[in-house]
């Protein structure tokens, strides 16, 4: 711990007692003399450090390649996002942003595309279902008429088997006239004409049988089967335009939205991706400042997070001390007054403040806690790195 005081210079202190002392033993009623004035006691810690920016930066590179423009040197002034470098392979990266946001556009105009159409898909689902019910009420109608017992009613059995009663009726007399005209000859026209009536009255007679018959009859296996098939293919349409109709019936089907959501939302990172990969080929300027150091070259690879400049804002500069010790430092607070000066210029002595106190000591050799000084002002000859060395005023 280093700990200054003004001291009384040690002459002065010594001639005044003297000079007491022989006064009192010879005159003891002469006046003493004023004492000269003690100066105040002011504790002071002292530290070396070093001269810094207040804003510095140790720039990377966000992805590997090879370095294609160079675009600053050491000492140049740069505005904050200025290019500072960029690497190459720039052309397949523009390439995959072109393809993404060429995606984007689809993604887009899908989802508005299904927006748009969601009334008419809407309408034309429910004409659907009411397509698909009445088909079905008519396959249900066949099964039913088709089952032995429904295909007509009492009145049309007794009416089928009338018809059938008089169509034998006629067919027997039919056959009876050709049988008095049976014995001329085949091309005798009264002959020819009672056959022909008697044909005519069997095919009558043939097809009220087939009538009664299918009034009274029911289906076969295979009819059967085949009704069933027709109604249960109706169900079926009924049952999927009622799925249909109740997905769009208030708007956008959910799973179709869900689907051009998502590839609305992964185009997007897409675009996103590609964008940050061609922006990653760009070494810009975090903040306005100087390049104070340059470590790449024109062609040069370098890796991903490689040290590639150093910027730093020198137009405010402070001091950060190297060798403040444990003991020393918990005696200074946030706030304290400081004196600071510097070895390259020993004619300047600027006043500081103490800006802030580490809370955990400094990586290296013995137990040393920074403290940063903030300078009242700043010397024009000044610069980055230069000793400093700090006088902390602190509480006696």
């Amino acid at each position: 711990m280093l700990a200054h005081f003004r001291p009384i210079p040690f002459l002065t202190v010594v001639l005044g007692l003297l000079l007491a002392g022989c006064s009192g033993a010879t005159h003891p009623e002469a006046a003493h003399p004023e004492a000269e004035p003690i100066e105040e006691f002011v504790p002071v810690i002292s530290a070396t450090g070093e001269v810094v920016p207040v804003r510095w930066a140790l720039l990377g590179a966000p992805t590997s390649g090879i370095v294609a423009e160079l675009l600053v040197g050491r000492g140049d002034l740069v505005q904050a996002g200025e290019p500072l470098a960029r690497l190459g392979d720039r052309q397949a990266a523009e390439a995959v942003l072109a393809a993404a946001r060429l995606e984007l556009v689809t993604a887009q105009k899908a989802l508005q595309d299904l927006q748009a159409e969601a009334e008419v898909q809407a309408t034309q689902a429910q004409l659907e279902l009411a397509n698909a019910q009445d088909a079905l009420q008519d396959a249900e109608y066949k099964w039913r008429v088709q089952q032995q017992g429904n295909r007509a009613s009492p009145e049309a059995v007794r009416a089928a088997e009338a018809r059938l009663l008089l169509a034998e009726e006629r067919l027997d007399k039919a056959k009876g006239d050709y049988d008095e005209f049976s014995g001329r000859p085949s091309d005798d026209p009264a002959r020819a004409a009672a056959l022909v009536n008697w044909e005519n009255a069997r095919q009558a007679r043939d097809s009220a049988l087939r009538n009664l018959n299918w009034y009274k009859g029911h289906p076969t296996e295979v009819q059967q089967a085949v009704l069933d098939a027709e109604v249960a293919v109706a169900e079926a349409r009924v049952a999927e335009a009622e799925r249909e109709w109740e997905k769009r019936r208030d708007g956008v089907a959910a799973d179709e939205l869900t689907l051009a959501e998502a590839w609305l939302a992964n185009a997007q990172a897409q675009v996103a991706a590609a964008e940050a990969a061609l922006a990653d080929l760009e070494i810009r300027a975090s903040f306005a400042g100087t390049v104070s150091e340059v470590y790449i070259r024109d062609s040069e690879w370098v890796t991903m997070g490689a040290p590639v400049l150093l910027l730093a804002d020198l137009a405010g500069l402070q001091v950060e001390t190297t060798d403040l010790s444990e003991l020393d430092v918990a005696r200074i607070e946030r706030g304290d007054a400081a004196t600071v000066s510097f070895d390259a210029l020993p004619d300047t002595l600027v006043a500081g403040t103490v800006a802030s106190i580490a809370p955990k000591a400094a990586e290296g050799a013995g137990v040393n806690y920074t403290v940063v000084v903030d300078l009242a002002e700043i010397p024009a000859q000044l610069r980055w790195e230069m000793t400093a060395f700090v006088d902390i005023q602190v509480e006696p």
